[in-house]
Order: structure tokens, then sequence, then C-alpha cells
């Protein structure tokens, strides 16, 4: 219970330490990421010398709050996916999205199997090797909106670029979202008894059941409710349900949650009002998302840091490559150098490594972990200023706004 109130009173420190100084920090730098809560959970976790207030045994007491973080972005990604609208669109999105996503995975993915193939860096056994890939493949499509959103607001960016890369950065989470909860239901593990004979399709189809299935349930009571407290309430419980569901069945509560949101986003008469409830808790479940992903990061050999640099440098080059491909087949629709605003690598990326750290461990686990964590520091750590280079070129902020936006984001305003 002590390790717990310690825990509890070191992130409501890290939330008022954010709140009063990182965020002022953010505005006047442009610095969208979450370091400083990463840093504290490591500071807390048991990789740590000293006596830390997250041992391992209270981590896998916490374990439910970690799953429900995780659940949390899922649904609240899910709810912003609206088919109809997606069906509509003729524009060049889907061909960015493609090319840019698919550059990214198919790069990162050879890179990770070549050098965890090369002995480089330790010897693993082919199903680690494996699922260790798919994890890096799939993270590396994810981009950040965080960035993308944190610039429009504050140099009230606007322009067909902007809302191509608003756009994109959505789509590309919602498929990377979907196939990283494939490698869940490929390689999955556990149940191997009670389960004697199933094969991937199985759990792939036992994944989009309990996501969809419990999107057209739990509609059933949230379809008239308006009241914002009693929708908080009833999304916790979904939530807690869904991805308690998933996690015990060792699949994807990210993914589950996801299929759910989809459901509640196009059939909820009232799916405005409850993804404005969900994204009002948004940062707090960022936070603790982050808190934990720190804490749970594993010591890794001295070349593991090398290892997670070759992912990110891998990554930076696939998604600029991808957006000059991408604009070659989309026309001029697409500039050639649109992936400059697709380099963030937010909370998606940090929920997708802490799902995947709550159920496949090992050596080479640890390195992808490792390596999620240190891309997500490194480019949300400039993404934003790459993003508003990128509009300022396109002429969709004019270069001297941001001395506006400062001093009204300084008055207590956004801009």
């Amino acid at each position: 219970m002590s390790s717990v109130l310690i825990v509890i009173a070191l992130v409501s420190g890290a939330w008022l330490l954010a709140h009063k100084v990182v965020e002022g920090l953010r505005a006047r730098f442009l610095v969208a990421t979450g370091a400083e809560y990463i840093l504290v959970g490591l500071l807390l976790g048991p990789a740590m010398p000293w006596r830390p207030a997250l041992a391992g045994d209270v981590l896998a007491g916490l374990s439910p709050l970690m799953v429900l973080a995780v659940g949390w972005v899922g649904l609240i990604y899910g709810m912003d996916a609206n088919l109809r609208a997606m069906a509509q669109r003729r524009d060049a999105l889907g061909m960015l999205v493609l090319v840019e996503v698919g550059a990214s995975a198919l790069a990162v993915g050879a890179a990770a199997w070549f050098l965890l193939g090369s002995g480089w860096f330790g010897t693993f056994e082919p199903a680690d090797r494996q699922v260790a890939t798919w994890a890096l493949a799939a993270s590396a499509g994810v981009g950040s909106t965080l960035a993308i959103d944190l610039v429009r607001r504050r140099f009230r960016a606007e322009g067909p670029v902007t809302d191509l890369l608003g756009r994109a950065a959505r789509l590309g989470e919602l498929i990377s979202i979907v196939g990283f909860g494939l490698l869940f239901c490929v390689h999955h593990r556990g149940w191997a008894e009670a389960t004697a004979g199933w094969n991937y399709a199985n759990w792939i189809l036992v994944t989009g059941g309990l996501g969809l299935g419990l999107g057209v349930l739990f509609r059933l009571f949230l379809g008239s409710e308006t009241d914002p407290d009693r929708q908080f309430l009833a999304l916790l419980g979904i939530v807690v349900f869904a991805s308690g569901a998933a996690q015990y069945l060792h699949l994807s509560p990210l993914l589950v949650n996801l299929l759910l949101g989809v459901v509640l986003a196009n059939v909820a008469p009232n799916a405005e009002q409850i993804a404005a409830t969900l994204g009002r808790y948004q940062g707090a479940m960022r936070i603790v998302l982050l808190v934990f992903a720190g804490a749970l990061w594993r010591p890794v050999p001295a070349a593991g840091l090398g290892f997670a640099l070759v992912y990110v440098g891998v990554r930076i080059v696939a998604k600029l490559l991808g957006g000059l491909l991408a604009s070659w087949n989309a026309g001029d629709g697409v500039p050639r150098d649109i992936g400059r605003g697709l380099l963030g690598h937010g909370e998606v990326a940090v929920a997708m490594a802490l799902g995947f750290r709550l159920v496949y461990q090992g050596p080479a686990a640890d390195l992808a972990f490792a390596a999620i964590l240190l891309s997500v520091v490194v480019n949300d750590a400039w993404s934003t200023r790459a993003v508003r280079r990128l509009l300022i070129d396109h002429e969709e902020i004019h270069p001297d706004r941001r001395v506006v936006a400062e001093s009204a984001g300084a008055a207590g305003g956004e801009a």
C-alpha cells in the first residue's frame, strides 16, 4: 500500500509539474512529447539500482490500470473513424497512407529481421524474432496527430496540406493498430491446451467478434445517455470489460477497443458526445500510459542502443521516401515532402509498446520495447517543428505568426 501511495504522489507531482512548467515549455519551444512521464516511470521502476516504488509485484498488481490505459487509447481512435466519410472521399489520402505506412513497415521489418538474425545483438528463438520484428514493423507506420494538432491550433494553420496531414496521420494510426493487433492472433501466447487445433484465423474471429459484438451491446447502454458523468462511468466500465477480456484471452486490448469504438462512432446517435467525454480524460490516460511504459523498461545490452538508433533512423528515412513515392503516384494532391509532417511517434506507439510488453517477454521483446520508446522520445522532441516548417514552406502558416501565438499562450489562452 505504501508503494502505491508513493506512486500516486509522484505521478500527481509530475502531472502538476507538467501543467505548470512543461506545458509552457512545449508552447514556447514546440516540443510535443511525453518524455518527462516516461522518465518518471523509469525512475520508479525496477530497472533502477535503488529500491523501486514500482517493484515487480506492484507492477503486476497494477497491470489492470495499464490495460485500461491501452484500451482507452484504442477506443478514442476508434471513435474517430467515420466510415461514411472515408467511403465518400475520392482524394489522394488513401494512396498516401497506403504507400507511406507500407514503406515504413516494410523497411523497418526488413531491417529488424536482418539485425535480430545477425547475431550482433544475441541469439533469439525464431518465434521471438518474428514477434519482435512484427511489433517493430507495425509501430513504425504510426504517426502522431499530437504534433499536427498542436501546430494547427497554435498557428491557426489551414489549407489542403494541413488537412491532408491530419487525416493521413489518423488513418495511418488506424491501419497500424489493426496490423499490430493481428500479431496477437498469429503469434498467440497462452491457451494452448484449451484451444488445441486453433489457428490464427480463429483468434482473428474472436478479436473481431469481441470488439464488434461489445460495440453493438454497449450501444444499447450509451445510445440515449447524454449526462457526461454517467457517460464517463459507462465508458469506464466498457473499457475495463473489453480490455480485461482481451488481456485475459492474450489478445490486443488496443484493437478490441478500436473495433468497439468504430461501432459506437458509426451507430450511436450521440457519438460526438461520447467522443467528447472520452477526450476530456485522454490527458490523464496518456500520463498513466507513459509512466507505466517507462516503469516496464528493462536494461538491454549496450549494443541494444545501436539497435534502437537503427530503428529510429530507418523509420525516418522510410517515412520521407514513402511520402515521396506517394506524391509520384497520387499526383499534385500530395506534396513531395509530405513525409516531413508524419515523423511524430506518439501515444499510439506507446500503447502498442505497453500492450506488447504485457504479453510478450524475452530479450527480443526487450529490444523491441526499448527501440519503440526511444523513437517516441527522439521523434516527438522535434516533429512539431518539422510540421511547422513544412506548413510554412507551403504557405499555410505565416512565418511570423508564432509571436502572436506565444503571446496568446502566455496570457492563458491557445491560439
